[in-house]
């Protein structure tokens, strides 16, 4: 069967990433001669870049530790050929802890339970588990709460089949312009940790710096950080100083199908809902809101502004949507449908079919679907 050629698809540059991981090494180094750990978030499918090829492209740059949300990424990532080490957020699943475990995966601990089905798979498999107890200092999810984190570090310390190979937790509010949220949640893990080591326990590395936290408080950098979006060339949040050199990484792009010219009155897309005002002519793009067309990255919102942002990004009613064409901003015509959409290209002389199209789009909701076509 003859090969077809994709009519939309995501392309990923592999020299920007290249490019952010060695300005977030550079900015590690700042001022120090022991600079921290890296550890790379390729969660959410490398946040919408191809989680396997992204971490293999990381990896050649010298990347050597990762971390992912769950288990099943872990594994996935092992079988892409990733052989540096991987932390799992999420804990174990009583079903999941010999596979991570035989995939030599760090794997999180926040409580007893989680613990004992670690040791528990380890002695099965005659190996060496590595752990990080993962702290609730304020986020309120996953983590055992610092009151109760010395007696657990002692349970995994006197654990024989256990590594005591790290200590952590996440910032709630980093991207927020207020500091004082992350200072308290900082000044908590900073104090459970002084508890351990005053213990007499090595918790392995000390870790809580998101994106946010690494540019804005150098400080809370510790022995590791952990960069996720800055790797994929964002700043998380106007609140987050851009001191970095950073390069985009991801296009959503779909190639024009079809140029036709209409009368004025010609009612375009479901419902009718737009109707043209003029002769017009349209290009009809094979990308709608099944490939996360619609739902583009914005500022971040909060309350009923929020709300209606999401909402009208979701249904492809709201002002401003558009692609871009020729190096110009073509607006979107009526509902973008599942996995078409009709731009306005009047006032953009020469398009043609075949011609690319730039899509605005949030990373992590674009189709699996998309084939992620890797460019130098």
């Amino acid at each position: 069967m003859t090969a077809l050629s994709h009519d939309a698809w995501v392309a990923v540059s592999r020299a920007a990433l290249r490019h952010n991981v060695q300005a977030v090494r550079t900015l590690l180094a700042q001022g120090t001669d022991r600079p921290p750990q890296m550890i790379a978030v390729v969660k959410a499918n490398a946040f919408g870049h191809g989680a396997g090829e992204t971490a293999r492209i990381m990896q050649e740059a010298g990347v050597g530790f990762f971390a992912v949300t769950t288990p099943v990424e872990a594994w996935e990532l092992r079988a892409a050929g990733i052989t540096g080490r991987i932390l799992v957020f999420l804990p174990p699943l009583p079903d999941q802890a010999d596979a991570l475990v035989e995939a030599e995966v760090d794997i999180s601990v926040g409580d007893e339970e989680g613990l004992r089905q670690t040791a528990h798979a380890a002695r099965r498999q005659g190996k060496t588990a590595r752990v990080h107890l993962k702290v609730d200092t304020g986020m309120g999810r996953l983590g055992i709460l610092p009151a109760d984190a010395l007696p657990l570090a002692r349970r995994i310390a006197a654990e024989p089949v256990v590594e005591f190979a790290g200590l952590y937790t996440h910032f709630a509010r980093a991207l927020e312009k207020d500091p004082t949220p992350t200072r308290r949640q900082f000044a908590q893990f900073q104090q459970v940790a002084r508890q351990i080591e005053e213990a007499g326990i090595h918790p392995g590395l000390r870790h809580c710096a998101n994106s946010a936290a690494m540019v804005r408080f150098p400080e809370m950098r510790l022995d590791a950080v952990r960069p996720g979006t800055a790797l994929y060339g964002q700043y998380p949040s106007a609140a987050v100083p851009r001191t970095l050199d950073l390069q985009d990484t991801w296009r959503l792009q779909a190639r024009v199908v079809a140029v036709r010219d209409v009368p004025a009155g010609t009612a375009v897309g479901y419902g009718g809902e737009y109707v043209t005002r003029r002769p017009t002519r349209l290009a009809v793009l094979p990308i709608g809101y099944a490939d996360g067309f619609t739902v583009a990255p914005a500022s971040v919102t909060s309350g009923w502004r929020g709300v209606r942002t999401l909402l009208r990004d979701l249904t492809g009613r709201g002002p401003g949507v558009s692609v871009t064409l020729h190096d110009r901003r073509a607006p979107v015509l009526g509902r973008v449908a599942m996995q078409v959409c009709t731009a306005d290209v009047t006032d953009i002389p020469g398009v043609a079919v075949g011609d690319i199209a730039t899509v605005p789009a949030r990373r992590i909701t674009a189709s699996a679907r998309l084939p992620r076509i890797y460019e130098d």
